[in-house]
């Protein structure tokens, strides 16, 4: 176990890289050594903030050559483009917290494994729901038995048109936001998802308005996904969410967004703060960014095992694979074990 500051390098300068970015200067846990990007605006912008060296046009490779120093990589850049900085990083002795979804095939993704475990570092997988007060609460009652047996399980996870503009076209999105919640339904069940079958309807060009989906987990639990990303902006908010399970002596249910800060205006539309995902409090980035990226250092430090691995992001791309697969063939598809 060290208590050092961990030595870090963020991959990707974008909405979610500007977030690590902030944490690794922030904590006294952890120092921002560079950051490395596609767009050299974006990189040299988030680099400057922090007063540390940028490398753009997809510099990751350099920014690990100049700093042999590095300890870990956070890899946040655009979910198509995790493969290269990841299994660099890997190959470098670094210790790698990588966003979701950690891959947009399972063939990747289990390279990634493979090398992390081969080479004798921690992978880590931002499956964020696990550090979300209000997820996190519900899956501990429903381990402590609280409902009783568990039958089954309903996820809705809609945003609008707007926000998957970024992402069409450049990967199935079965991988896009899925992964948050069959990742919330494999931890919460605790048992493996064995086959899928799913339903969708394209538009005109031949993108998907939406998914759902029909889990069925190895001991009999049903699990129902609901994702669009064509869904009319309303009230002022982005997305849509819902999580309930339900057992033999009771249920539990996540209410997302329904239980949010509301600021009204006059002959305007609300406003909705940000009071979980990356709320600033005092001056300070706060949210279940934090406790994650806390979490992954205290576990490259040695202080606790991972409450989520590389593994548990592999068994959540494994899944969306079948769902991909399901949607395109019509039938019932076996996940990949």
């Amino acid at each position: 176990m060290t208590n050092s500051p961990l030595q870090i390098g963020v991959v990707g300068p974008g909405r979610m890289g500007r977030v690590y970015a902030r944490l690794a200067s922030e904590l006294s846990e952890t120092n921002l050594v560079a950051v490395s990007g596609r767009s050299e605006g974006s990189t040299n912008e988030v680099a400057g903030l922090y007063g540390v060296p940028g490398y753009p046009n997809v510099g990751h490779e350099a920014m690990l050559a100049a700093h042999p120093e590095i300890e870990a990589v956070v890899v946040a850049a655009s979910e198509w483009m995790h493969t290269a900085p990841v299994l660099a990083a890997l190959e470098a002795g670094k210790h790698v917290l990588v966003e979701k979804p950690m891959a947009v095939s399972a063939a990747d993704a289990q390279s990634f494994v493979e090398t992390a475990e081969r080479v004798g570092v921690q992978l880590m997988v931002c499956h964020s729901l696990r550090f979300d007060h209000p997820y996190a609460a519900m899956r501990a009652a429903v381990a402590a038995g609280e409902i009783g047996e568990v039958m089954h399980l309903y996820s809705r996870r809609n945003t609008i048109q707007f926000a998957a503009e970024r992402v069409l076209g450049k990967f199935s999105l079965a991988y896009w936001l899925t992964p948050h919640d069959i990742d919330m339904m494999l931890w919460t069940v605790g048992r493996p998802i064995t086959s899928v079958r799913a339903f969708s309807k394209e538009k005109a060009k031949g993108r998907q308005d939406f998914i759902i989906a029909a889990f069925t987990f190895d001991n009999g639990v049903v699990g129902v996904l609901e994702t669009s990303w064509s869904t009319p902006a309303f009230s002022g908010r982005s997305q849509a969410e819902h999580f309930s399970i339900h057992g033999r002596e009771g249920a539990a249910e996540v209410l997302g967004h329904e239980n949010s800060v509301a600021i009204y205006h006059v002959g305007g539309e609300p406003d909705y703060p940000d009071i979980g995902y990356t709320p600033v409090l005092h001056g300070r980035q706060e949210g279940m960014f934090r406790s994650l990226f806390s979490h992954f250092v205290g576990v490259v430090q040695g202080k606790w095992e991972p409450i989520v691995t590389g593994r548990d992001g592999l068994a959540a791309i494994r899944v969306a694979s079948a769902l991909e697969r399901a949607l395109e063939s019509g039938r019932e598809e076996a996940v990949e074990m």
